[in-house]
């Protein structure tokens, strides 16, 4: 793009320019190829559903770690698809699309309330190649679930605890993990009063129970199980890397379940250790609202990702809005590309990864660029995001010194999150 024309076009336009030439590239991607192993999973998923109740499908199998609402998802697209597989392929990622799509426009309205985040890296962030990557090739419903998570932080900028709660509930019935971050969402609530907190509470508790009901009747042992005790793929990231690394024999199984005593064992400590951690950043950030919560929510992913015993490549975009500043993006590009061209056939742009496990030493060791980013940023950040008592919100709110001031609807929304009506919303 030309220099000059860089220079004269306004900076929201940039942004929607960019995320314009974002979306046709996923989508003519999307278009052009089957995806990842994911996307079969999901047709396969679909298929049984189809010949079989869904209660089935959570106790025959224990890689079916999916909601209800994404397992009826996906069978009614494969159903309005014709059973077609690269029909099916393209409308799950288009679904990404729209998600990333919405989030941009989400961050445009940030900014247009606060100030921040500046202008060059929501520039960035529109045309983010992890972005690209994850939705438009992967072909999963992590970028739905962070968009619906985003608004309910967004909700919480504006004074708006119902609607808070029901993009919180929408979020968690589309992939469970939001509710790790249930208790930064209710004890903020519950510190603005009764109102707001029951608001929020009834709004999500709602919906998750909803959305949890037919697991809860149909198959409550075999639903807890998938969804709730699910910990991803043991030995291919952070500590449980090194631990397999060590060549101990009781470290070496490399799998979603059947792990070995002492991995089972290491999986409990890290899941102790992750929820501790993230209740605590919860409950030391719970008066800060405004752009702060959002950091507190990149706080809690940050622990997440350090102490979590496995991470798909499609998560790293859970955590990328909250931490648009920091996230390590062209890390993660690096090990996302490593990890789809080692189970791919073709170079890229690749058509079809499939990881069958041989690969996994030509992957697996890129993970540590982005764990040890996610060490670092504790380390440097820990003080401020655990002892936050000399940042108030409306110093945080307001934009950095490079930016324009506060504008007027900054101010409406500080006006509104701090009026008795704001908890009726």
């Amino acid at each position: 793009m030309p220099r000059n024309l860089i220079k004269n076009t306004p900076p929201r336009t940039l942004v929607l320019l960019l995320l314009g030439l974002a979306s046709v590239v996923k989508l003519l991607w999307a278009m052009n190829s089957v995806g990842s192993c994911d996307v079969m999973l999901f047709i396969t998923f679909a298929k049984r559903m189809d010949a079989a109740p869904m209660a089935l499908l959570y106790e025959r199998t224990t890689i079916f770690n999916h909601t209800p609402l994404t397992g009826w998802m996906a069978k009614s697209l494969w159903n309005a698809t014709g059973h077609d597989d690269l029909h099916f392929a393209l409308i799950l990622r288009m679904g990404s699309i729209v998600a990333d799509i919405a989030l941009v426009l989400g961050l445009l309205r940030v900014r247009a309330l606060t100030g921040r985040p500046p202008w060059w890296a929501l520039c960035l962030f529109a045309a983010s190649p992890v972005s690209i990557m994850v939705s438009g090739f992967h072909g999963n419903v992590d970028p739905i679930m962070v968009a619906f998570l985003f608004y309910a932080a967004l909700a919480v900028l504006t004074g708006r605890p119902i609607l808070s709660g029901v993009m919180f509930g929408l979020a968690c019935n589309i992939k469970i993990v939001p509710i790790l971050l249930a208790p930064a969402f209710l004890l903020y609530w519950i510190g603005r009063g009764r109102r707001s907190a029951a608001g929020f509470m009834i709004a999500s508790g709602v919906l998750m129970l909803a959305g949890a009901s037919y697991g809860l009747i149909q198959c409550p042992a075999a639903f807890l199980r998938n969804v709730f005790g699910y910990g991803s793929l043991w030995g291919g990231w952070g500590f449980t890397y090194w631990l397999r690394e060590t060549g101990a024999p009781a470290f070496q199984i490399m799998d979603f379940s059947g792990l070995s005593a002492p991995q089972n064992e290491v999986m409990l400590a890290l899941k102790i250790i992750l929820l501790a951690g993230m209740f605590l950043i919860a409950w030391r950030r719970r008066a800060l609202g405004g752009l702060d919560f959002f950091t507190t929510l990149g706080a809690a992913f940050t622990w997440f990702f350090i102490f979590t015993s496995g991470a798909g490549v499609q998560y790293m975009v859970w955590f990328a809005p909250f931490l648009l500043l920091l996230s390590p993006r062209w890390w993660l590009a690096v090990y996302l590309a490593r990890y789809y061209q080692s189970g791919s056939l073709t170079p890229f742009p690749w058509d079809f990864s499939f990881p069958k496990g041989p690969e996994v030493p030509y992957w697996a060791p890129w993970t540590n660029l982005v764990w040890a980013t996610f060490i670092a940023l504790l380390c440097l950040r820990a003080r401020s995001w655990l002892w936050p008592g000399s940042i108030s919100p409306a110093v945080s709110a307001s934009p950095s010194s490079q930016d324009k001031p506060a504008s007027p609807a900054l101010l409406e929304v500080e006006k509104l999150r701090h009026s008795p009506r704001s908890a009726c919303n």
